[in-house]
């Protein structure tokens, strides 16, 4: 059901209701919006993350908004004001609408950071966005919609010249002297992370318990229960094939965008063994990480890495090896033409098309 500013007594922890003091801070900002901000409509709905609109209304997905910061909850909400000032869903047309998407919030988040708004961490910003025009900025996707990353757009004057080196080497761990190595292309990250993002859930910070304390009572050392940071995702690469680094960093770098922005994700690697847990809180850990591995697949050396603590698990694979019987709660990102059927979870493929450029996004739950 759509209303206006919608108000209420103690809301559902699963659910963001009132509207009024964002609308009213938006009223301060564009004080000759005053009337249409107060006549805003909204309506709750898992589709969008975390927002969305109709070309009329402004969607909302209260589960996952509940997570932002109020300035992140108001950022949004102002950039679906702008989005329906400018009338976006209107002239998309026959665009695709992903790139559509894409290419009109760039634009509309770079006019809030010029506005002031605090950006955050997961707005999608593209250099030179804010020189372009949401049809010319579209264009320039299209253009370069193969490319993993948005490129720099027209009219940006300083450009990195830093040149992606890509490492493709088979390098030999885990005991298996035999094994082939096989290379992989990139199998459509774009997809892969538009898909994850309806399948992960938002963490908790902290947990409890118990923990060894600082004092001593009758010759024992007391414990003491308190809290601790707990992973929002652990990752496990499966590097038993010849996956360029930087396609694999890539992919962490993606799941971690769809995340908090203080998210700290744990990421390791396996073949035959499992090679350890690194944190990654940040772009530097992403480019620091240790990728090792490189021969046969065990899955069970997978499935028995995970800690326990994240709710969000997820294994990178191409599917080369035998599924465990015992059940694992993970997220399978399936790269290629295999189909696995593991015990507990759900699968996320992306298979490749005959136009290489793009990629079909299956799901499997089991």
């Amino acid at each position: 059901m759509k209303h206006a500013y919608p108000t209420g007594g103690a809301a559902p922890r699963s659910a963001v209701t009132d509207f009024s003091e964002i609308c009213d801070r938006l009223a301060e900002h564009y004080p000759q919006w005053t009337e249409r901000i107060r006549m805003l409509e909204f309506f709750e709905t898992p589709s969008v993350r975390p927002v969305g609109n109709d070309g009329r209304a402004i969607a909302y997905n209260g589960r996952l908004l509940r997570y932002y910061t109020p300035e992140s909850r108001c950022f949004y909400i102002a950039q679906q004001l702008l989005h329906l000032q400018l009338g976006h869903e209107a002239r998309r047309g026959d665009r695709d609408a992903r790139l559509w998407r894409l290419a009109t919030d760039a634009v509309v988040n770079a006019m809030l950071k010029a506005d002031g708004f605090e950006v955050p961490g997961d707005a999608l910003m593209i250099a030179g966005a804010a020189e372009q025009s949401a049809e010319a900025l579209y264009g320039v996707l299209l253009e370069n919609q193969d490319d993993q990353e948005p490129k720099d757009v027209p009219g940006e004057t300083e450009k990195p010249e830093e040149e992606r080196h890509r490492e493709s080497e088979s390098k030999q761990a885990g005991g298996e002297t035999t094994a082939q190595a096989r290379e992989i292309d990139d199998p459509g990250l774009a997809a892969i992370v538009a898909g994850l993002a309806e399948m992960l859930e938002p963490s908790m910070q902290l947990d409890f318990d118990w923990f060894p304390g600082s004092t001593i009572r009758d010759g024992v050392l007391r414990h003491e229960f308190r809290a601790y940071p707990v992973a929002h995702a652990e990752i496990l690469l499966d590097t038993s094939a010849s996956v360029d680094a930087d396609l694999l960093r890539a992919f962490v770098r993606g799941v971690k965008g769809l995340l908090r922005q203080d998210a700290v994700i744990r990421v390791g690697c396996f073949d035959t063994r499992f090679y350890g847990f690194q944190e990654v809180a940040s772009e530097e850990d992403i480019q620091n990480l240790e990728l090792q591995g490189s021969g046969g697949t065990d899955f069970h050396a997978a499935i028995h890495a995970f800690t326990g603590d994240a709710e969000n698990r997820i294994i990178f694979t191409d599917g080369f090896a035998e599924m465990p019987e015992e059940r694992c709660d993970a997220i399978w990102v399936v790269y290629g033409s295999t189909t696995i059927r593991p015990v507990g979870g759900r699968v996320l493929y992306s298979r490749p098309t005959e136009e290489k450029e793009k990629h079909e996004i299956d799901f499997l739950i089991t």
